[in-house]
């Protein structure tokens, strides 16, 4: 199967074959003609089958019939002059009148030749000089630069402007210098002649410098509105006519010219191949072969030779000088031919000075475009690497920072730590408040983590609501702490670009070298951990060795994923109610239950179970919501009716957690974790084994969660001195198992605190 592309390029070329073999077909009548006529013209004069009469009379004819010939490829019919007339006010129209102006030199030259042929074939008499017939050689000259100069030309800024003139002064120079001395200046200094002789005399072969300028003009324009080809026929067009006009005025001034000779095929052929060239011109303008201006100002490199012809005359003019120098022939003539070289020397000065500057303009534009171009590289660079959203660096700037900074890490043997921070909720907001609102909550997030970071730390946009952050010589501790103040101030955070919502993230922590040495682990158990605080509730921090971690992982199925967030969801929605009624820290409740999670762990316990404690711990307040406020907060000592109040919190809190589908098996623990192992306890006063192992586990932690915590009626105690109370009560209130695992959990703590400071 052809693939769409080359089957375009295929249509292309078809299309361009199609074009060319189009104007080939047309080409080859006109070219026929004009070769054809020409060359039997150049036969007859070099060979001269006839006598000399025949062969002077079938010439002086031939240089009329040949351009009239011609003259319909240039001036079209009758339609066409209408069609220009119309169009003339406007500078298309004007451009449109070039080919007709080739035309009308033709026919003018065409005209003078019918008058010479009069003279010298009806009248039998030489043509007098200056005559009628010079009135209309001269008018060729005139409509041919019009033509020229009529030709759509290329836009030109103004130092190539500047360069394109003084190149054509330079190339009149030679020329008027060469003239000087062979034509012009022998033209003028004829003595036999009269002045109107003499000043229509000089007219030709200045008109000849003109038409060299003209062609200067068509040598510059390399690229405009018309055909190379045009170009190309309007050069050998005007190149013949002033060959032919040298060759005559030189052979006319040393007596050597004579009707019949072979640069009389010069003319004809001059004015048959500027016809032609005008019948490309108007079928290029009239549209089937138009060559269209390319758009904007063009100041394209010119080729080489057209930049190095005016520079080729140099050495012939001093050849000349020399010459004249070391000669005694046409002395009369040595100081024009000075002048001219002497404005030559001036020429190549003036344009060696331009092109200094033009070099020193163009070094300076090179510099800046080279300045623009580094600024846009490094714009590039930028939008590369960050995130347009939230303007931190994105996923491919944050692996690159992450792949730096463990490469230093592991080579100075020094730890730093990775946040994976998710915010909660994050489809919600969007759904209720718009995209729009959702990025510029992205972005207000963003600057609040930076606000909690070190200068040394790097947030970056992991994708959709996900952050990365990098916190350099940080350990696990520093890290958890780092985490928190950022889940923190998230959390306070009123987001305006959402009306003054407030959202949550749930972060997981990664320490290296401790949970990973490499970048791919470390983000996956960073991502572990991010995971477990989203299925514990949320708006957490979670650290990769956290042992809910273990507990969760490759537990849940894809079945009861949607069940299990549901469930998560109802138990955060009730523990911000406890928080709420009870004015407990939500740091309390966090520190209760991921110590029963992991005392359960030490304990043997499944991770369902384990899990299932975590949650009764979130939970085990519930039942404050019915107690009065007169009781709850009350500073001093309860009475014994306010005391028999209280102690009902934990059967209704186990109540409440019934009416709730899938929290029905948290009801035991919250309804036992104040029974007493001696049996002294309430609700229903159990002791030992009967009181479930959650229960007892949730007894401990509750009870050195509360000593650790300031409350309204005391202040909180000591670490140790609340410990060492739990030791008291082992075997009377707490389960003696329960306590030496609770023990256990608590000095392996300790342990990598004491590992982490000596880190």
């Amino acid at each position: 199967m052809q693939h769409p592309e080359s089957a375009v390029r295929d249509t292309d070329s078809q299309s361009a074959l199609v074009r060319s073999s189009a104007r080939l077909k047309e080409l080859r009548r006109p070219l026929t003609v004009l070769l054809g006529f020409n060359g039997a013209l150049l036969a007859l004069l070099l060979f001269r089958p006839f006598s000399g009469s025949w062969v002077t009379g079938i010439d002086n004819c031939a240089q009329f019939v040949g351009p009239l010939l011609a003259l319909p490829w240039a001036v079209g019919g009758p339609r066409r002059w209408s069609a220009l007339l119309r169009s003339s006010g406007n500078p298309v129209g004007r451009r449109a009148w070039a080919p007709v102006c080739l035309g009308l030199g033709a026919l003018s030259f065409a005209i003078g030749q019918i008058i010479w042929a009069w003279y010298e074939l009806i009248l039998h008499q030489t043509t007098p000089f200056p005559s009628l017939a010079d009135v209309f050689f001269l008018a060729e000259y005139p409509f041919f630069v019009a033509g020229v100069l009529l030709l759509p030309r290329r836009r030109l800024s103004g130092p190539a402007m500047s360069r394109i003139t003084l190149d054509a002064c330079m190339v009149m120079a030679a020329a008027v210098t060469f003239s000087w001395y062979f034509v012009l200046g022998p033209t003028m200094f004829q003595g036999a002649e009269t002045l109107l002789a003499q000043v229509i005399g000089t007219a030709y072969p200045f008109l000849d410098l003109v038409l060299i300028v003209a062609l200067f003009v068509i040598a510059a324009q390399a690229r405009n509105g018309v055909s190379r080809g045009v170009l190309g026929l309007v050069a050998v067009g005007l190149g013949s006519n002033v060959l032919a006009d040298t060759l005559f005025d030189y052979g006319t001034l040393h007596g050597t010219y004579g009707t019949g000779a072979a640069l009389d095929v010069g003319w004809p052929l001059a004015c048959m191949v500027l016809c032609l060239a005008g019948g490309r011109i108007r079928r290029e303008q009239e549209g089937d072969l138009q060559v269209r201006e390319p758009a904007g100002v063009l100041d394209e490199e010119r080729p080489r030779w057209a930049m190095l012809l005016p520079y080729m005359f140099v050495p012939a003019v001093v050849g000349l000088l020399l010459y004249v120098t070391h000669s005694a022939a046409g002395q009369q003539f040595r100081l024009g031919v000075e002048i001219g070289s002497a404005c030559l020397v001036l020429l190549v000065v003036g344009r060696q000075i331009l092109a200094l500057e033009e070099n020193h303009v163009l070094s300076r534009a090179l510099r800046r475009q080279n300045d623009e171009l580094a600024e846009a590289n490094a714009r590039l660079e930028a939008l590369s690497t960050t995130d347009p959203h939230t303007g931190l660096p994105n996923h491919r700037a944050m692996v690159s920072a992450l792949d730096s900074e463990l490469e230093r890490s592991y080579r100075y043997h020094r730890a730093c730590s990775l946040l994976f921070v998710d915010l909660d909720h994050f489809k919600d907001l969007n759904d209720a408040h718009g995209h729009l609102a959702g990025d510029g909550v992205l972005a207000e997030v963003a600057q609040v983590m930076r606000r909690c970071l070190r200068g040394v730390d790097t947030v970056g946009r992991w994708g959709g609501e996900e952050f990365i952050v990098l916190l350099p010589e940080t350990d696990a501790t520093a890290g958890l702490e780092a985490a928190e103040r950022i889940r923190a101030s998230i959390a306070a955070h009123e987001c305006a670009t959402a009306g003054g919502a407030r959202v949550t993230c749930s972060v997981g922590l990664a320490a290296y070298p401790l949970d990973g040495d490499e970048r791919d682990r470390l983000m996956e158990v960073a991502d572990r951990a991010m995971y477990a605080a989203k299925k514990m509730g949320r708006n957490q921090v979670r650290a990769a060795g956290d042992p809910v971690i273990a507990a969760l992982a490759g537990e849940t199925t894809a079945g009861d994923a949607r069940r299990e967030t549901e469930l998560i969801r109802t138990v955060a929605a009730l523990g911000a109610i406890v928080e709420a009624r009870d004015q407990t820290p939500g740091a309390h409740l966090r520190q209760v239950s991921h110590i029963a999670l992991r005392v359960g762990i030490a304990l043997g316990l499944g991770s369902e179970e384990a899990c299932r404690i975590e949650l009764a711990a979130t939970l085990h307040d519930i039942g404050k919501i019915g107690i009065p406020d007169s009781i709850l907060r009350k500073p001093g000592r309860l009475t014994a009716g306010e005391w028999g109040h209280m102690r009902t919190h934990s059967a209704a809190g186990a109540g409440i957690v019934l009416r709730f589908p899938g929290l029905d098996a948290l009801a035991p623990i919250i309804r036992g974790h104040h029974e007493r192992w001696d049996g002294t306890g309430y609700p229903d006063r159990l002791r030992q084994d009967a009181i479930p192992l959650a229960a007892r586990i949730l007894a401990v932690v509750d009870a050195f969660g509360a000593m650790t915590s300031d409350r309204p009626y005391r202040a909180r105690i000591d670490r140790e001195a609340a410990l060492e109370e739990i030791r008291r009560c082992s075997g009377t209130q707490f389960d003696p198992h329960v306590v030496q695992a609770f023990e256990r959990v608590l000095a392996l703590d300790s342990a990598e605190d004491q590992g982490r400071r000596a880190g």
